[in-house]
């Protein structure tokens, strides 16, 4: 059984991640959250093959730290904190997957707040992919910093999450603001 808040035997539904854990969790909650699940838990089949004495387990496709952290987001009052910006992609595929649009938003402003100041190329290719084009702004200000960027490098594993054109805005961004900073500088 997973940790609090997840541990209450008075729930109405049990997730099962991958890994065995059980999530104890409310149905309204995550069908709130997510049309996939509310679909699920009013689908004619959820209600045949459940036994109104118990709580229905329901396995899912993902292992206990994402799933857990997929679900403090969908709950008032608890945020969740990433160990690495790999594990919060996994939350962002879990949301996605499920189509919980209010989780995906929230989960944006987190994973900029955690990682921005480490890793702006990837939050930018992270931005672009799933839309927030706020974050994508700040992220490619924040990687104004690298000074050889576009240069062959091995430290922007995000290149595969976006498109040659987002790529290419990025370094078209950071070419004028390179200009207007010379420009600036050459002036004083």
């Amino acid at each position: 059984t997973a940790e609090a808040p997840f541990d209450d035997h008075d729930c109405d539904c049990v997730l099962q991640s991958t890994n065995g854990v059980n999530f104890h969790v409310y149905k309204l909650i995550l069908s709130l959250t997510s049309p996939i699940f509310k679909d699920k838990f009013t689908s004619p089949q959820n209600e045949s093959q459940s036994d109104k004495s118990s709580v229905p387990i329901m396995p899912v496709a993902e292992s206990s730290m994402p799933l857990r952290s997929l679900l403090l987001l969908c709950y008032p009052a608890a945020t969740p904190t990433f160990d690495s910006l790999d594990n919060a992609k996994a939350v962002l595929e879990a949301a996605k997957h499920y189509d919980m649009q209010a989780v995906l938003s929230r989960a944006g402003d987190l994973i900029v707040a955690q990682f921005l100041p480490d890793q702006s190329l990837d939050l930018y290719a992270l931005s672009c992919r799933f839309g927030w084009q706020h974050h994508a702004q700040t992220a490619a200000t924040r990687a104004l910093e690298i000074k050889d960027l576009g240069r062959p490098s091995n430290g922007f594993h995000g290149l595969q999450d976006i498109t040659g054109a987002d790529y290419h805005r990025l370094l078209v961004y950071h070419y004028r603001c390179g200009v207007i900073a010379q420009t600036v500088g050459d002036s004083l």
